[in-house]
This record gives C-alpha cells, structure tokens and sequence, in this order.
C-alpha cells in the first residue's frame, strides 16, 4: 500500500494538470454570443437589384464591414447585386422562405405583402429630406419597420436609400401636367402609382426596370420616373435628354431579414444587425447631399436639360394628384394611416 501511495499522487496531478488545459484551451465568449455560436461561422447573404454604382450598394459595404468586425468574424456576409438572385420580386420571395437571409428593396416592391407601405406614395407628402429624416426615425417610422414580420413575413431592419425624390425623364421638356397628354411612362408595378400618373394625364406602363433602358431607347416608353441616383447608374441620360426635377414622390428603400434566420440569432448578434442597418442609414445621409449635387452636375456634362419648376407650376401638379388620395387610402386600409403620416410630417417641421 506504502508503495502505490506515490503512483497515486501521479495520477491525481496528471488529472487536475489535464482539467487545467482542458480549461485553458475551452472556447472563450466573443461578447457577441454564447461561445457556442461565436464557435461556428454565420455565413449570410445579401441582396440587391441596384448596380455596385449604388448608394444601396455602398450601404450593403457598410453592413458587411460593421457585422464582420463588431462581431469577431462570426458574421461572414457575401453581397449579390444586380439582381444576381432575382428581380425585385423574386429576392423578396426568397427572403420570406429564408434562401437569401437579408435584401433591399424600395417599399414598393412590398405593397402586395405590406399594403400600408403605401402611405409613402402620398404624393408631394414631404417638403423636405429634414423632415422625411424626423418622419422616419420617429414612432412612425419604427411602426412600419416593426408591422413587416407580422404582415409582410419578414423583419423590417431599417430604411436605406433614407429619402431619394422620384423625378421625371423624358424624351421632350415638361413643365406641366398638360405636357404630359398622351406621354408613355414606365411606372412600378404599383397601383398607387400608376393611379397617379393616370391622374397626371401620362399613360403609365409596368415594365421590368431591367428591361427599361432598352425599351427607353427603342421609343417602347417615352418617359420614365425614379430618383437621380438611377437614372444616372444606369446610363439613361444616354437614352433620354430631358429631367423635370417634380419631386412627386418620396420614396424609400427597407432592408428586411428573414424571420426564422433572425430570431435564430442570438440577441448580441441581433443587436449587430441592427446597429449594422443604422450606420448603413447614417452613412447614406450624410452622402445624401454631396451626391445629390454630383448627380446634377453629371446630368450637365452629358448634355441633359433639366427643368426645375416654379411655385405656380408645382401646385398644377399637386392639384391634379391631390384626387388619388382616396384611393391610396383604400389600398392601405383607410384615412387613419395616412392621417398618421400627415400628423407625423407637420410634427416634424
């Protein structure tokens, strides 16, 4: 007994020697998850239909930079433009059934999952990026991010592309809605907006924004509508000379998760995303107006004749689409919404 004492002992130290290494090498916390996920990769990918040109597309850069490095490489994110996944409708779909875990869109392509998003067609709603910002980040603005998972089967992270006017092209100078009479323009597949330019005087047609500078180029259409940024990424200021700054529309973009990928996540990486889809939103905005004046500058060099419209003409063009509220109303779900959204911006002021 005397004699196996110290081959004990041996033993006994071998064991707590062990226990210490298997302490030392044992996975540690990030802080941006249990260990258990920080363990794994999360690999995630991103979509959009927009050219790398984009706001949108620095945005996504943004995203990727902030969820890769806030959470210590445990986020590993590809992004997919130029509709590589699909036109706008197609990576939505892919969104709700988790092939794709994240994409932007322009809340117009989500009316048919969100009818409330509608509200954001009130024409000439917004007198100024101020108070679409103010709007936005406000109880309003949060209230539609958080109704997409209940409504839209997906969850509403933030707004992108914060606050682009939609403008006017064409293939001859308008001032006015008379000046519209018989105008082919390519509109959204969106009956709000349609509504608005049937109003207008235009004859409005959907067509694919893939296929919408060729049909530009080929007289298909005779107009189109859409905010600078687009028409200057994609090249048609080579197909159409002429750009009436009517700022009818506000129009914004949401980036969207999905639902089962998301809630999966736990909540630090949750609150990475999040944060991540903020800084995308501040950086935007604060590139906004540089660009913005770029834009203006880029339609001069090519040659584009570009026509602001005076206080009288504006009000021409408020009047006539002042009738289609009603209808927005109806497709959103009633006046209240867009009493809401009213309410909101006069606040905002």
């Amino acid at each position: 007994m005397k004699r196996n004492i110290p081959v004990l002992g041996v033993l006994v130290c071998a064991a707590l020697l062990c226990s210490g290494c298997s302490k030392a090498n044992a996975p540690q916390s990030s802080g941006a998850g249990s260990s258990r996920q920080a363990a794994k990769t999360i690999k995630v990918k991103m979509t959009h239909t927009g050219t790398e040109l984009t706001l949108a597309h620095q945005a996504f850069l943004v995203i990727k930079d902030y969820m890769e490095k806030t959470s210590n490489g445990v986020f590993e994110v590809t992004i997919y433009p130029n509709g590589q996944l699909g036109n706008d409708a197609q990576i939505v779909e892919a969104v709700q059934e988790g092939d794709v875990e994240m994409m932007f869109t322009n809340t117009g392509n989500l009316l048919s999952f969100v009818p409330d998003l509608g509200v954001f067609a009130v024409p000439f709603a917004f007198p100024s990026h101020e108070v679409a910002y103010k709007v936005l980040d406000g109880q309003f603005g949060k209230a539609m991010l958080d109704g997409m998972e209940k409504k839209g089967s997906m969850v509403g992270l933030g707004y992108l592309e914060a606050v682009a006017y939609r403008e006017l092209s064409a293939n001859r100078v308008i001032r006015t809605p008379a000046d519209l009479s018989g105008l082919k323009i390519r509109v959204m597949t969106n009956p709000i907006h349609i509504a608005i330019w049937e109003r207008l005087g235009a004859q409005p047609t959907a067509i694919s924004f893939a296929e919408l500078y060729t049909a530009l180029q080929q007289g298909t259409v005779d107009a189109q509508e859409n905010p600078l940024e687009l028409f200057i990424s994609q090249r048609f200021y080579e197909v159409q000379k002429y750009v009436t700054l009517t700022h009818h529309i506000f129009t914004t973009g949401m980036l969207t998760a999905n639902p089962a990928w998301f809630n999966g996540l736990t909540p630090e990486l949750q609150q990475i995303v999040r944060d991540a889809a903020t800084e995308a939103t501040l950086f935007q905005r604060e590139r906004a107006a540089e660009d913005y004046a770029g834009y203006l500058k880029t339609l001069s060099d090519n040659g584009i004749t570009v026509t602001t419209l005076t206080e009288e003409e504006l009000n021409q063009w408020k009047a006539m689409a002042t009738p289609v509220l009603p209808m927005i109303a109806k497709e959103v779900g009633g006046q209240e919404i867009i009493d809401r959204l009213l309410a909101a911006v006069e606040a905002s002021k």
